[in-house]
């Protein structure tokens, strides 16, 4: 082993490691991203987990709206769903996170030494720092697994395949990976992507290549397996209709519309020159964006064409992603077509941006070999900076790991992990309640986290979900009428989209009756419920958070008969 590899592993190590120490030290007074993470997939998988490994295709889980379909769900196929049967939700959450980011970095790092940056096979050194950057992006869908982090080892066995290489790692790659992702979230556009490329060899040189083309088929194959409780329930279930199908693009977009050429534009502009989506962005926009704009520029001038033509290249497919994007989000006659479309609309065609930061940091690692061989005598040490700067930035814009250990943009709404899941609280309620928990039926009021009460055992109307029946948001809807009209936003939120269902802090908006047609018996709220004059809502205690620095009080009322 020679000195730059012992460097390379040593740093590896190091970096890894300063990500983990708050974890080790901390545990369960970290703070963690809540939004898309612990308010939803975190809840759902440690609830389904308490049922065991498998359940029936009839079975519903009583603590999601009254009993939800156990088939909305990710199948327990899937890694990050059955991991949670095998370990505590908190061990379960850090196995998916470190192991998720280990595979990225590993990914990448393949990828860059035996596709992109083949002559810096003797430098593991360079690599390694480049692959950091990967590793490290935010990922604030940790849950997600290897959605975002494990595209670069699932591109680099399709490119292994695509060249001749057959050796069973190859085809083991492509197994497994589908089993560790979400399906609708990136394998549909990455086959896609992938079948471009296959594609491209096709009009290039007239060859078929059978066993790439049979490889993508193979996989597309093997992840329709591992989503067959949600085909069952599309195809087969006929009681189930989705609450999706209320979803109206237009008016779920109304307040972001722009004429066609602008909505490319903003979709430009939104996903290179800025971070683009918030759940899975690369953290391009400081440092990466300008040293790939500088090399784009630079390689052209110098008539580099080994290195402009690829870094065109990767540009070129990330404007047409963000394009497409654009015209989804933001043009108003193709979100009309989409509307009248019911598969599609309910299939969001923009995804493709979760191909982004593998993208990002494929073109950042061209560029940085490009500045760092033009530039012979300095050219090393601006790029080792440029990559500690990114590394640092990364580290800095995690909310997991700034929040936690700098401290860095703290609000009333990042709590810790134990603080945010507020067991000890919650198992005070249900002490104080005194009866079964699955012999009433609750309703959560407000901003308290929707989910947080099911996670801890509680039966719900309400909750935080990407897919349910339609029949049951039309009761929620029903009992929110007056609230429906009461702002447009409020339309928005409950009829076109309907992901999270809010009752309002306000009696005279919500409809008591029909709350106890539903079943309820409690009302968990976040603050003190406006009541009407002959209120049917008695507030029965407040129970402040166990943390007063890092929490919510949770108000428990009583619906009147």
């Amino acid at each position: 082993m020679n000195k730059k590899q012992v460097c390379a592993i040593c740093t590896v190590i190091a970096v890894f490691l300063i990500y983990t120490l708050p974890y080790l030290i901390l545990k369960k007074s970290c703070i963690i991203s809540s939004w898309d993470n612990l308010d939803s997939y975190f809840i759902w998988y440690k609830v389904l987990a308490k049922y065991g490994w498998w359940v029936p295709l009839d079975f519903k889980i009583p603590e999601f709206l009254n009993g939800l379909s156990r088939n909305v769900f990710h199948s327990e196929l899937i890694f990050q769903v059955a991991i949670f049967k095998f370990l505590t939700p908190f061990k379960a959450y850090i196995t998916i996170d470190i192991a998720g980011r280990i595979i990225g970095f590993t990914g990448m790092y393949l990828l860059l030494k035996d596709f992109f940056l083949q002559k810096e096979k003797d430098n593991p050194f360079f690599i390694s720092c480049v692959s950091l950057c990967f590793a490290f992006i935010p990922n604030y869908l940790t849950l997600t697994f290897l959605t975002i982090l494990g595209q670069p080892l699932w591109l680099w066995a399709f490119l292994n395949i695509r060249k001749g290489n057959l050796k069973y790692y190859n085809w083991l790659i492509i197994t497994l990976i589908p089993f560790c992702v979400n399906f609708e979230l990136i394998t549909p556009f990455f086959l896609i992507f992938t079948g471009c490329i296959w594609l491209y060899d096709l009009i290039k040189t007239k060859k078929t290549n059978p066993v790439f083309l049979l490889s993508i088929l193979y996989c597309a194959f093997i992840s329709l397996i591992t989503i067959y409780r949600f085909i069952y329930l599309t195809f087969f279930d006929k009681t189930f209709v989705s609450h999706r199908i209320d979803w109206s693009i237009v008016q779920i977009q109304r307040l972001s519309q722009y004429p066609f050429f602008q909505s490319i534009w903003y979709g430009i502009v939104f996903n290179i020159k800025n971070f683009g989506e918030h759940c899975s962005h690369a953290a391009n926009n400081l440092i990466m964006f300008p040293v790939v704009m500088f090399s784009i520029i630079y390689s052209a001038y110098k008539k580099e064409k080994k290195y402009i033509i690829p870094i065109l290249s990767i540009f070129g497919i990330m404007v047409i992603i963000s394009t497409v994007y654009g015209i989804f989000f933001h043009y108003k006659p193709f979100q009309e077509f989409l509307d009248n479309t019911p598969f599609l609309k309910q299939f969001q065609l923009s995804r493709f941006y979760f191909l982004l930061p593998m993208l990002w940091v494929i073109i950042f690692s061209i560029s940085l070999e490009f500045i760092k061989n033009i530039f012979s005598r300095f050219g090393k040490y601006i790029v080792y900076l440029l990559i500690f700067s990114q590394i640092v930035y990364l580290f800095t814009i995690n909310p997991y790991y700034s929040k936690t250990v700098l401290r860095k943009d703290l609000n009333k709404y990042d709590y810790t992990y134990e603080s945010y899941l507020a067991e000890k609280q919650f198992e005070e309620i249900k002490n104080f309640i005194n009866l079964p928990q699955n012999e009433y039926i609750i309703a959560v009021i407000g901003e308290l986290p929707f989910n947080v009460p099911s996670y801890n055992g509680f039966n719900s109307i309400n909750g935080y979900f990407n897919l349910y029946s339609k029949e049951h948001k039309s009761k929620l809807n029903k009992l929110n009428e007056k609230l429906i009209h009461k702002n447009p936003m409020y339309e928005l939120l409950l009829v076109y989209w309907g992901h999270q269902q809010l009752i309002y802090w306000d009696e005279n908006y919500f409809d008591t009756n029909i709350m106890r047609e539903m079943g309820v018996k409690y009302l968990f709220s976040d603050r003190k419920i406006v009541q009407k004059e002959n209120s049917k809502v008695k507030l029965l205690k407040i129970f402040p958070p166990k943390n007063k620095s890092n929490g919510y009080t949770v108000f428990v009322y009583e619906l009147l008969k």
